[in-house]
């Protein structure tokens, strides 16, 4: 009796042993897959995101070395990329029995099992051709002032984004005296001959020197962007707007005026010239200001007020070993006058022409002329030849035609271009080729296009200079505007950004 109880209980417990490592099998093996799914999904993310960068730097310096060459640039865009895993596991396998003897307890159970899993991965991906008409005009048409500002305040070197960026600066001078009115072009290009072109290269020149002032400027905090709110009324048919003279509680705008005006995006505000309400909207408008400020000292106790310190700054930069190129010439003073003034990258703060001016005074107004994406594209593939040869050269700069008698008498000798324009600025402002054995840095991205060489790297001499990244910089830039061009910038926040 004894010896049939336990060969009745021995049978189902192997049986229940062999149920349980099957299960136990089948189990374990989704976990494992689950796991090594996770492990996969993190590698295809970086490698995505790699493989995107990497094709990302290529086309922009592809097309660089192609406008470097005067060809022709494509651009695509990756509209999307969709990804899908597909996971699946299973277990095939038999199982038996066998018998030793006629004890059924003292027999051995048998069989084999094969798990099996599958992994799919599918990447679909998107590319889109630029080359609609709405994405045309972005390219072509001048980049808007508000990613200057934006870029600004993000950081970005005010001299890099003037290089870039600007194509010209206009400078409008009216003499009163004279009945005359003349616009001088500082052009942002080295001339292609200088020998030809001396007024070309006085005017670059004169750009640079421009430029490093301002990068002074704002490396000492000495540059910053403020924002103003400017009421500008609508005129329908020169209406004065409503007379307050008469009668206040009749002519002012009532409760649902004002409700039914900023429904509208639009305020009622009284001009206190004409002493009428006048409907229009507010418009905020960035400005770049000099600071720090001190008294005026041409102004009496009663009109005290505070300007931008002009002289003391200028002295400080006369002082400055690195802008030695600035102690020539009017320019130091020209740019900073303009900007205690107030300055904006549309024209002067005030938006007046000052040949248009109704005051009669004698003035000058300055507008800077944004470039394209395609134009700044363009000028930093271009501009590295010609200015290697004109640094290499090294000729004399000879003075502005726009100077007066007072200021040519008050020059010296024609300095040479390395001397008039500081240090600080005597690079191109891109440079994609050079000598193999050209000591750099390790390059973002390297190509070869028509048979010759192309990375995106800096000089090991500029190493602890404040152009230490120069290149890169420019060509992260460059990448970035490429990003934003196509965005409506004008949807941005800039009031919560400059007003603190």
């Amino acid at each position: 009796m004894n010896s049939t109880l336990s060969d009745s209980i021995m049978l189902p417990v192997s049986r229940r042993i062999g149920k349980t490592l099957l299960l136990l099998v089948v189990g374990l093996l989704p976990l494992g897959l689950s796991s090594c799914a996770a492990k996969r999904l993190k590698i295809d993310y970086t490698n995505f995101e790699r493989a995107y960068a990497q094709t990302s730097n290529q086309e922009l310096l592809l097309n660089l070395a192609r406008l470097e060459n005067r060809d022709p640039t494509y651009f695509f865009k990756i509209g999307s990329i969709q990804s899908t895993y597909k996971m699946a596991v299973g277990l095939s396998g038999n199982a038996g029995y066998s018998l030793q003897t006629t004890n059924i307890a003292a027999g051995s159970p048998a069989g084999n099992g094969t798990p099996t899993a599958t992994y799919e991965n599918d990447p679909v991906f998107t590319f889109i051709p630029v080359n609609d008409e709405t994405n045309a005009q972005l390219l072509l048409k001048p980049i808007p002032p508000e990613s200057f500002y934006f870029l600004y305040e993000q950081g970005w070197r005010v001299d890099q984004l003037v290089r870039l960026m600007v194509d010209r600066l206009e400078l409008t001078r009216y003499d009163k005296d004279k009945h005359t009115c003349t616009v001088e072009t500082i052009r942002n290009a080295p001339p292609n001959d200088y020998r030809r072109d001396q007024a070309g290269l006085s005017s670059y020149a004169t750009f640079l020197r421009v430029t490093a002032v301002v990068y002074w400027l704002q490396k000492h905090g000495y540059l910053l962007l403020r924002g103003t709110n400017t009421f500008v009324p609508y005129s329908l048919d020169k209406d004065p707007g409503l007379d307050n003279t008469k009668d206040f509680l009749t002519n002012a705008p009532k409760g649902a005026d004002y409700v039914t005006a900023a429904q509208k995006g639009a305020v009622w505000h009284l001009d206190p010239t004409t002493n009428t309400w006048l409907l229009g909207e507010k418009v905020f408008s960035p400005v770049f200001s000099l600071y720090p400020l001190e008294p005026d000292p041409t102004a009496t106790s009663a009109n005290a007020k505070l300007i931008p310190g002009i002289k003391s700054i200028e002295d400080q930069i006369r002082a400055d070993n690195d802008m030695a190129g600035l102690a020539e010439g009017p320019a130091l003073h020209e740019v900073l006058k303009e900007l205690a003034d107030g300055f904006t990258i549309e024209g002067s703060a005030n938006q007046t022409d000052a040949c248009n001016s109704t005051s009669g005074k004698s003035g000058v107004s300055a507008h800077l002329v944004m470039r394209s994406l395609l134009g700044l594209m363009a000028a930093a593939a271009q501009e590295q030849v010609p200015f290697e040869e004109l640094k290499s050269a090294d000729p004399l700069i000879v003075p502005s035609t726009y100077l007066t008698p007072a200021q040519l008498a008050a020059l010296g000798p024609p300095p040479s271009f390395s001397k008039a324009v500081p240090a600080i600025e005597l690079l191109p402002l891109l440079r994609m080729t050079g000598a193999s054995g050209d000591e750099t840095t390790s390059p973002v991205i390297r190509l070869n296009y028509r048979g010759k060489d192309y990375r995106i790297a800096d000089d090991k001499a500029t190493v602890g200079t404040d152009n230490q990244y120069w290149n890169r910089d420019i060509f992260r830039l460059i990448n970035q505007l490429t990003s934003q061009v196509t965005v409506d910038i004008s949807k941005f926040p800039l009031t919560e950004i400059l007003q603190q």
